[in-house]
């Protein structure tokens, strides 16, 4: 009986088996995977965060290049797998979503493969389950699942082909850069000693090599864009969220103090591997053993590490839904190696406590997906592909899209405008996507610190004019100008932007929470500049 016991206890807590997970099962993993994050693939839009992205890969697509053309803050790689996606299938709300799935099961399958190589099976699973949840919810269009499953392959792949290794994380460089860093400082702490500095060059030469045209094109706005917009997050930073004061409910907790389980496990992470690695060092005194062993495991280990640092600090930029996903998709398997070499059992039962938690809260949100589906409708127009919003947004869509069509030619430039614009929130650039109408400006993003300053929103009334755009699409959302606590939530004091439209443009036809504008007549015998 106590044989038995210590077998079980050992198969749910030891170390990895030696044999490889079998093909069926990494491929039922994969499957699951892909089911959790894929029964909502037809629901909801999301007009800012989806919009900017499809918006940019729609640029790409009709040969408009990314900084020089358009302003954005992300690398190039996702909206150049949208315009490839776009040129393949046509502008779609669709096509991304079903790369996504995909992508999902493929980051919450390789968090298995490296979890199973340091902890037992059911750890392993645990990580699998935790990284599935965090990576379905919430579903976006952005770099991020890419970038992960870059840089976790990378890590993977490190000891057996390093080369492979280090082009996959310099691969990772075009979705995410910190991400794409991360993973080659990581693959180094994996490699074998010999190989690392090729793994190290591939990745360094990848790198240069993906990022070197759109570099060469518009060097001082891509760093403008990029690392310049470093300058504006603190005006989207939120508070950290401490003070719950909605209905006392487990899901409710563990949905708003998920930033502080997340960081508090990462430190708890790193205590635990601090005394596993004190403890190892005393017993090699004690026994006064020249030889370490186990050093490519821990290294294994350590080496996403530089990825979870990453988390941290990408989720301090931000603490809402969309900035949890690189943390929660890499700590799990840090939790899971750490619980399998942990000897005390309060640090080993305090790590599976977290692990469990951090599972819970990606499940618990898909689970209310699951047993309350919205009402929907689908998205009205070309790209709508069967996605669907809600039945009062699919009514005005249908409205807003016959109305532009009366008033516009095909491909006409039109431009999509705030409530204001000396204090935004976020604005709806999904609008040039489902209306199927380019924007003239070079801003389809409404950014804090940018489109509410004065030198841009002189830029956009000089677009506006120099294109003649005649209508305007205002979203009157109240999402859109919402006070954060933040920098963001302060008037900039700037109405240069708004004051032209006032004096340009009246409101020609309202459908729910979008207002068409067309421009005024000029009267006769004036002129513009």
């Amino acid at each position: 009986m106590i044989g038995r016991l210590a077998r079980s206890a050992a198969w749910a807590w030891g170390p990895p088996a030696p044999d490889s997970p079998s093909r069926p099962r990494q491929l039922a993993l994969l499957a699951l995977a892909a089911g959790l994050s894929g029964f909502t693939l037809l629901r909801n839009i999301s007009p800012h965060d989806e919009g900017l992205v499809l918006q940019a890969g729609a640029r790409i697509a009709s040969g408009q290049w990314p900084y020089r053309d358009f302003w954005t803050n992300y690398a190039p790689g996702q909206p150049l797998l949208i315009a490839g996606l776009d040129r393949v299938f046509g502008v779609s709300l669709l096509s991304w979503r079903i790369l996504r799935v995909a992508l999902d099961a493929t980051v919450s399958l390789l968090a298995y493969r490296l979890a199973r190589r340091q902890a037992s099976e059911p750890l392993a699973l645990a990580a699998w389950l935790a990284v599935a949840g965090a990576m379905a919810f919430p579903t976006g269009p952005g770099p991020n699942p890419a970038a992960l499953a870059l840089a976790l392959g990378a890590v993977l792949a490190a000891r057996s082909a390093p080369l492979a290794a280090g082009a996959l994380a310099g691969l990772a460089v075009l979705f995410r850069i910190e991400v794409g860093v991360a993973a080659a400082v990581g693959l180094l702490l994996v490699a074998p000693p010999g190989r690392r500095a090729a793994a190290l060059g591939a990745s360094m030469g990848v790198a240069v090599l993906v990022l070197a045209p759109f570099a060469a094109v518009a060097p001082d706005s891509m760093a403008d864009d990029t690392i310049g917009f470093l300058g504006l997050q603190h005006l989207q930073r939120l508070p950290f969220p401490l003070d719950f004061d909605g209905p006392l409910r487990t899901s409710k907790l563990i949905e708003f103090y998920i930033p502080l389980v997340l960081v508090t496990s990462a430190g708890l992470w790193l205590a635990a591997i601090a005394g596993q690695a004190a403890s190892r060092r005393a017993r090699r005194v004690a026994a006064d053993e020249d030889a370490v062993g186990g050093t490519a495991l821990r290294s294994e280990s350590l080496a996403l590490a530089p990825l979870a640092l990453v988390g941290v600090l990408y989720l301090l930029a931000r603490t809402d839904e969309f900035h949890l996903v690189p943390l929660a998709a890499t700590l799990p398997i840090l939790l899971a190696a750490a619980c399998a070499n942990e000897r005390r059992l309060a640090i080993r039962v305090a790590l599976l406590a977290a692990l469990a938690l951090i599972a819970a809260h990606g499940l618990e949100r898909r689970a209310g997906q699951a047993l309350h589906p919205p009402a929907l409708a689908d998205v009205p127009g070309p790209a709508g592909d069967g996605v669907q919003t809600t039945r009062p947004d699919a009514r005005a869509l249908a409205g807003l899209l016959r109305a532009v069509r009366s008033q516009t030619a095909p491909r006409e430039p039109i431009f999509v405008a705030n409530p204001r614009h000396d204090l935004v929130r976020v604005g709806d650039p999904l609008l040039y996507v489902i209306l199927d109408h380019p924007n003239p400006t070079r801003y389809d993003v409404m950014q804090p610190g940018l489109t509410t300053t004065a030198p841009v929103q002189r830029e956009i009334v000089r677009a506006l004019e120099r294109s003649r755009t005649h209508v305007v699409v205002r979203w009157l959302d109240p999402t859109a100008s919402r006070p954060e606590p933040n920098g963001a939530g302060r008037s900039s004091g700037v109405h240069i932007l708004d004051r032209y439209l006032a004096s340009n443009f009246a409101q020609y036809r309202r459908f729910g929470p979008y207002a068409l504008l067309r421009r005024r007549p000029a009267p006769t015998g004036a002129t513009r500049g």
